[in-house]
């Protein structure tokens, strides 16, 4: 097909996973796909069609890891852009002018410093698994302020560093300016399976995995690394043979509210998640679930204190209070990771809880003490909540006149 730009015309035939990237209209896109998909030559198409529909002296930037991976965008930039709108190209700067005074640089991220700019209105970054992450926090991402600038990010996974966490944000509908893909390279319809299977035959495994199927592979940071293996079945009415418990975590200010119910054979039957509710709301929200299940209740009572609590308790919930320390939180995140290891739980394929658990990790002291939790600026909320309806399934609750539990 052609794909019209006012009176432009691109010559691109792109296949169904690319119309999906392009047909999307967030701010920041990320396609990470295996080998040989055509992910780069889908960021120079989009690159092209954003950096003419922006206003004329708009600066565009095209990066990549290294000079040498620049020179795959280069080409590929001036495979698809029509010589029509090309005023000057300068081969020495690495800079392209377009009609309207736009700029287009290719620079590389291999010195971070390079990459400081007063603004740019479109950047395209590939292969940006590779990128250090200071070149996108320092100074590509600051670049993109002041005139709200489009992000494009193309690549192939390289574990679970800032790019696998920017991937992770397109996949929670709620930050409504980022949208993510994950392609194998065997959907890309141009290529003979053929050829896929005999470049990945002599590939180890974790090697295909990453490379072919596009998958963001644990790492040594990471705490739960059998997620998706535990993703099974769906949502499920309560049965009156089961035993069902609830694990609440409350929402502390900009964070959320996230309620799970389990059954006691460790499947997750029913999730909700929410924010921004008064706590008459929030309370009314949490007796349903809890009444509709007959569950047994574990909440988070870390610095919420014993009022909410109590007030449930009065509801006529069975309910127990957990105490968060460091060593409590351990014993909590250690007891969901064997249970996730072992495949002994079940979830439904629920966006936002599989990209938690899988951003979901470790830091070790100068001391040698661990800390769990999510990387700066994310939520970990449906992660503990989780755990704590988890633990309930091994621990069961203790009657203890009010249901408190000493933790």
């Amino acid at each position: 097909m052609k794909q019209k730009l006012k009176t432009l015309t691109i010559q691109y035939s792109p296949h169904d996973g690319q119309k999906s990237f392009h047909n999307s209209d967030a701010r920041f896109r990320v396609l990470s796909c295996g080998r040989r998909w055509g992910k780069t030559i889908s960021g120079a198409n989009e690159f092209i069609t954003q950096i003419t529909k922006a206003k004329p002296e708009s600066v565009g930037f095209c990066v990549a890891p290294t000079f040498w991976h620049g020179q795959k965008q280069w080409k590929e930039f001036f495979r698809y852009c029509p010589k029509q709108i090309i005023v000057n190209v300068n081969r020495s700067e690495r800079k392209v002018m377009l009609l309207g005074k736009r700029e287009v640089w290719f620079r590389s991220a291999d010195n971070p410093d390079s990459l400081r700019s007063e603004g740019i209105d479109v950047l395209w970054l590939d292969e940006g698994g590779q990128v250090k992450e200071e070149a996108w926090n320092l100074a590509l991402r600051p670049a993109l302020i002041d005139k709200k600038g489009i992000g494009i990010f193309t690549g192939t996974p390289k574990g679970k560093n800032w790019y696998f966490k920017l991937w992770t944000r397109g996949r929670d509908k709620t930050q409504i300016d980022y949208k993510s893909w994950s392609f194998p390279s065997t959907s890309n319809p141009y290529i003979d399976p053929k050829e896929i299977e005999d470049f990945a035959r002599d590939m180890p495994e974790l090697s295909y995995r990453q490379e072919i199927l596009a998958e963001f592979l644990d790492d040594v940071g990471s705490v739960f690394r059998q997620v998706r293996k535990c993703i099974k079945g769906d949502y499920e009415e309560p049965q009156p043979d089961k035993i069902y418990y609830m694990g609440v975590d409350l929402a502390k200010t900009v964070d959320f509210t996230v309620l799970t119910v389990i059954d006691h054979e460790g499947h997750v039957c029913a999730w909700e998640r929410f924010a921004q509710l008064d706590w008459v709301f929030q309370q009314t929200r949490i007796i349903n679930l809890a009444q509709k299940y007959k569950a047994k209740v574990i909440i988070d009572s870390t610095g919420v204190g014993d009022p909410i609590f109590d007030e449930l308790h009065r509801k006529g919930l069975y309910l127990v209070g957990y105490k968060f320390t460091s060593a409590t939180k351990k014993d909590l995140i250690d007891n969901l990771s064997i249970r996730i290891d072992n495949e002994e739980i079940s979830y439904p394929d629920i966006p936002i809880l599989i990209n938690e658990l899988g951003l979901f990790g470790y830091t070790v002291t100068k001391q040698g003490t661990i800390h769990y939790g999510a990387p700066e600026g994310y939520h970990d909320d449906a992660v503990i909540s989780l755990a704590l309806a988890v633990w309930m399934v091994r621990h069961g609750i203790m009657d203890v006149g009010t249901g408190k539990i000493p933790w």
